[in-house]
């Protein structure tokens, strides 16, 4: 099934628990900061069955079934070129600023579908669990959030004296999940909700749990922060497109049965290793979502000085070269990750996962700085830009008017684009977003961490010492060059990865534990 936005909409009005400032919301798809987003997502579900993009959002599985592109299984570089697409053809439609629109979940559940045999551990019901999740979520359509860090607790406590999630009980029937999760995005939005177990010191068999559960499910409350970028859409032209609330979640004794649940109770390196396996699909998205943002941030990079006459100041150049520059090289890490990807032994086709991260330490390095850079370019002209009303007003608009005319665009055109930098560089929306780049799918320190664990440096130490004297030239090049081609897809590699997970949250947590 294709759903059609009015399906979607409607799937989502249904028994949630969602709260907004301590009070339940009655419907997410009309309650003021949330309908926005609802609509959003609307939109791009309907944009399925429209001719021009329904070949860019949808495919034809062997069976003959169309699908959502959202549930496509790459198996070769071409296929994984049809992927991206959709993911940028989706940020493009909405600037980019949103992380979790329902085409970024599904990635982690095929991450788990491509290692089911290594997931399941052997066992056959996980395995197949995994299978019938993948195909009934994509059967359906369904829009999908997840939750998988975890609260900020002082690392000298035991995780058992705190909320973080564990298995109570379990029977027959299914197993009883009792603690609270810290960032659910989109959780409010989706029709269920994939929780995992973050890689973390102190973890025990009952703290690891891979399962997914409908929103609606008994004992589960999503407790929403307040929206941001809301108002009207001249003042605030990132209100057009909502917000993408980031959600705690509480658990209060969920039942989950057997056939949601996907791994459980298990040794807790477990989860240093299984996550960084399942994550790589969905680390790539990121960077491609963020290449198309980019393109919309260069062009308001060159048109606001245009607008403004400052377009051959230094400063505005070298603001624009550097956007430019950021843009381009974020292309060309997608395109290497691409060229350099290999078909896993499940047969799916991934791009390579060390040059996907770097190009993600390489895009939360310089993403605040743009931002920043944005933000002393235009200086006076984020603190006097006049709303709508000022403008609608007789006493004071017909002067506002004449005061913010130029000679290449209206009044209101340079307001609405100044607006819409200021929604993204200074307000709370474009706080969240900056926050959002640099903390998505784990902070830098923990990237950083991740490409120092995926490169061997042995070979180049060997060469360096062989050019010193030390050794044969020969026999290091030809380990740098048999290096060089294998890339990042070593097996071995997924240990030091997961322990680079845990080491930098056990450092985190170290930084913003209480002092006595």
């Amino acid at each position: 099934m294709i759903r059609t936005g009015a399906q979607y909409l409607e799937g989502i009005r249904d028994r949630r628990l969602v709260y907004l400032d301590g009070r339940p919301v009655d419907d997410v798809t009309a309650e003021p900061g949330f309908a926005e987003l609802a609509h959003t997502v609307a939109r791009m579900f309907d944009l399925q069955h429209d001719p021009d993009y329904a070949g860019v959002f949808t495919f034809e599985t062997e069976a003959g079934e169309r699908r959502s592109r959202a549930w496509m299984r790459p198996q070769s570089r071409s296929e994984l070129a049809e992927r991206q697409l959709y993911t940028q053809t989706l940020a493009r439609l909405t600037g980019g600023l949103f992380g979790r629109l329902p085409e970024y979940v599904p990635l982690f559940v095929l991450g788990l579908l491509d290692q089911r045999e290594a997931f399941s551990k052997g066992d056959t019901r996980f395995r197949e669990n995994i299978e019938r999740y993948f195909e009934r979520a994509a059967s359906e359509d369904l829009a999908l959030s997840h939750a998988f860090v975890d609260i900020q607790v002082d690392p000298a406590l035991d995780l058992d004296s705190t909320r973080l999630p564990r298995v109570v009980r379990r029977d027959e029937d299914g197993i009883v999940v009792d603690g609270s999760k810290a960032i659910a995005t989109f959780a409010s939005h989706s029709d269920e909700v994939l929780i995992g177990t973050f890689p973390r010191p102190g973890l025990k068999p009952h703290h690891i749990m891979y399962f997914s559960i409908p929103i609606t499910t008994p004992g589960l409350q999503v407790v929403a922060r307040p929206p941001y970028g809301v108002g009207s859409t001249f003042d605030h032209p990132v209100s057009r497109f909502g917000d993408e609330n980031d959600s705690l979640l509480m658990l209060n004794e969920v039942f989950v049965p057997w056939e949601r649940v996907f791994q459980v109770d298990v040794d807790a390196s477990f989860a240093s290793r299984v996550f960084p396996l399942i994550s790589e699909w969905a680390h790539w998205s990121i960077l491609c979502r963020l290449a198309a943002k980019s393109e919309m941030l260069t062009g308001i990079f060159a048109a606001l000085p245009e607008m403004l006459g400052r377009a051959e100041r230094p400063d505005a150049k070298e603001a624009l070269g550097e956007m430019e520059r950021y843009l381009i090289t974020l292309r060309a890490f997608i395109d290497a990750a691409a060229a350099r990807g290999v078909r896993t032994p499940s047969g799916h086709f991934m791009p390579d996962p060390g040059v996907v991260t770097a190009g993600r330490c390489y895009s939360v390095e310089h993403y605040p700085r743009l931002i920043r850079t944005l933000v002393e370019l235009m200086g006076q002209a984020f603190m006097t830009v006049p709303t709508e009303g000022s403008f609608a007003s007789d006493a004071i608009g017909p002067e506002l008017t004449a005061i913010f005319e130029t000679p290449t665009v209206t009044a209101l055109e340079r307001a609405r684009l100044t607006r819409l930098a200021f929604d993204i560089a200074v307000d709370t929306y474009g706080g969240r977003q900056t926050l959002f780049e640099i903390f998505n799918a784990t902070g830098i320190a923990t990237i950083r961490a991740q490409l120092m664990a995926r490169f061997d440096t042995e070979p180049y130490k060997r060469l360096a010492l062989a050019i010193a004297g030390v050794g044969e030239v020969t026999t290091a090049e030809v380990a740098v060059r048999e290096a060089a081609g294998v890339g990042f897809f070593a097996d071995e590699v997924y240990d030091p990865v997961g322990a680079a997970y845990a080491s930098t949250y056990k450092r985190h947590e170290a930084a913003v534990a209480p002092t006595s």
